[in-house]
């Protein structure tokens, strides 16, 4: 239960960096796609990707914890008999 608390919550706080992420990757590819490129563009686009990749591998662990949670709780339901 610890693991998806501190999961959910990581994945909260990643999710408000990717919204801000996007914010700046259009930034910055609407800067690139003018044809002034300079290398902080492609930093700031580079760096954007990277935390939407985070952003989605976090969703991705946090769905797990959640499953296998949620098939802890659904079996120690059934075995009790508290469904019955």
């Amino acid at each position: 239960m610890k693991r998806l608390r501190f999961s959910a919550t990581v994945t909260a706080i990643l999710g408000f960096f990717a919204v801000i992420s996007l914010i700046f990757l259009f930034m910055s590819l609407a800067d690139i796609g003018t044809g002034t490129t300079f290398r902080l563009e492609w930093y700031v686009a580079g760096l954007c990707l990277v935390i939407l990749t985070a952003f989605t591998i976090s969703v991705f662990v946090t769905l797990g914890y959640l499953l296998k949670t949620s098939d802890r709780l659904i079996n120690l339901t059934t075995d009790t008999g508290i469904n019955k």
